[in-house]
């Protein structure tokens, strides 16, 4: 699996990413109700350790895989690794076909206050047919459509995770919505010392690939290297 930020040098970034794969009961997040606890420590602070735990305890095998930026936010030693504009970052993950399905997705925008991406319809993304066979899922482009407004915080750029504008958060009261764009972050500073240009910020903020990758066969004289060396020990114990 391969998830690359779109974003140019001072565009947007992205933290720790949050890839679920379940059997299509999963939903981190609804359009129009109140973002849980759990949602709103990724959308505010890009902290995705309690959503796992949550995930954890539904009891639907679902798998889930947090991936990091290769250099971290603005490349520096000890800064969170996040998903730096311009990197790639690749995993690979066994998953079972019947409890892994599908595939859904989570992570911050940089320098937001309580903006993310992610995909509502726990269905939208299938990896595996009913047959258990991979559907060769195409690039996901994670743009307009897959950007929400957490409904937590004012979007004015104070007190916001990762930004360099000071000031104090607001708190608010409201339900998940689509956020139109993401003009508003144009021009906000970052504490990787940059300002988010617009021109640098295309209509996709990141891309979503995965390949099947065939299993590893064994060597084909290892089965009766191990035969062998089996044979060898049991002979040892019996002249013991």
């Amino acid at each position: 699996m391969t998830i690359e930020n779109l974003s140019d040098e001072n565009g947007l970034y992205l933290t720790p990413f949050l890839n679920v794969f379940h059997d299509g009961s999963y939903a981190g997040f609804q359009e129009g109700s109140a973002a849980s606890t759990q949602l709103e420590a990724i959308a505010e602070e890009g902290q995705v350790g309690a959503e796992i735990e949550r995930i954890n305890g539904l009891g639907i095998g679902a798998q889930t895989a947090v991936a990091t930026g290769p250099q971290g936010f603005g490349s520096q030693p000890g800064q969170p690794p996040v998903l730096d504009a311009g990197e790639v970052t690749t995993f690979v993950i066994e998953l079972d076909p019947s409890d892994n399905r599908y595939y859904s997705f989570l992570s911050m925008v940089i320098p937001s206050n309580d903006t993310f991406v992610g995909n509502g319809n726990p269905l939208a993304y299938e990896l595996f047919d009913d047959q258990g066979a991979f559907t060769n899922l195409s690039e996901i482009l994670v743009d307009a459509n897959d950007i929400w407004d957490g409904g937590t915080e004012e979007n004015d750029g104070l007190g916001a995770a990762f930004s360099a504008a000071g000031g104090t958060a607001t708190d608010t009261v409201g339900g998940v919505v689509t956020q139109s764009g993401v003009d508003f972050l144009f021009g906000q500073p970052t504490v990787a010392g940059f300002v988010v240009d617009g021109n640098d910020v295309g209509r996709a903020l990141a891309s979503i690939s995965f390949e099947e990758v065939a299993p590893i066969p064994l060597p084909a004289a290892l089965p009766l290297l191990l035969a062998g060396l089996g044979a060898m020990g049991l002979t040892s114990r019996r002249r013991t």
